[in-house]
Parts: C-alpha cells; structure tokens; sequence
C-alpha cells in the first residue's frame, strides 16, 4: 500500500513524490519484476497512470528527456530533484543494480466518486 498525493502531482512536487517511492519497488525492480500500481479516480486514466509514474519509469531508466511524450515540465523538474541531495543517494544505491529497462506501469480503477478513509 503507497499513498501519492494528487496535489504533489498537480503541483510538480517532484522531491516528495520521489521521496515517497517505497525502497521494495527498488529491490522488485531490481528481480526483474514489473511494478503495477492500482489507483482510484473519478477519470478514466488518473494522475498517477497518466503522469506520475510514466515519468518515474522515464528517470529511472535514465531515458533521453529530449526525446518523450510527457509533461515537459514534470520531466525537467522530476530530473531537478533527482540531483537533490537525499533523493540522489536513494536512487543512485540502485540505479547500477537494476535490470534494464524497468517495467513500471499504472491501472485506473474508475469510481463516480473517492472514498474518504477517515
């Protein structure tokens, strides 16, 4: 169970939402496996398939930003928090250990509207 907050994505808080990635993705990226994120949106694709983590998959794999279909600003600023001190010891621990390219993708669960948990 994750938590990313929309906000951080409207927002482009590209530190803590790499910050919020779990470090099990990291080792289950690193077995080869395929990460699937299950998230709940009055839309039929939410922010979190739609942006989040297709530039996630993009840092991580270390693709060309030049050359992508996303949100230029989400791209250049995820790329700007990377280099940050912390999040940059996160992810450089793994970056030399996992397999190539990393599979990560979204699947929206369509809802009319989300649950409040409190």
């Amino acid at each position: 169970m994750v938590y990313f907050r929309s906000t951080d994505i409207e927002k482009m808080n590209w530190y803590r939402l790499l910050w919020s990635v779990p470090d099990e993705w990291f080792y289950w990226l690193y077995k080869g496996y395929k990460i699937i994120v299950v998230d709940k949106s009055q839309h039929k694709r939410g922010k979190i398939e739609r942006i989040f983590l297709p530039v996630l998959a993009h840092i991580i794999n270390h693709a060309d930003w030049v050359k992508h279909t996303l949100p230029k600003e989400h791209v250049e600023l995820a790329f700007e928090a990377l280099n940050m001190p912390n999040i940059n010891t996160k992810y450089n621990f793994w970056f030399n250990k996992l397999k190539y390219p990393v599979k990560i993708e979204g699947k929206t669960m369509r809802v009319k509207r989300e649950d409040n948990p409190i």
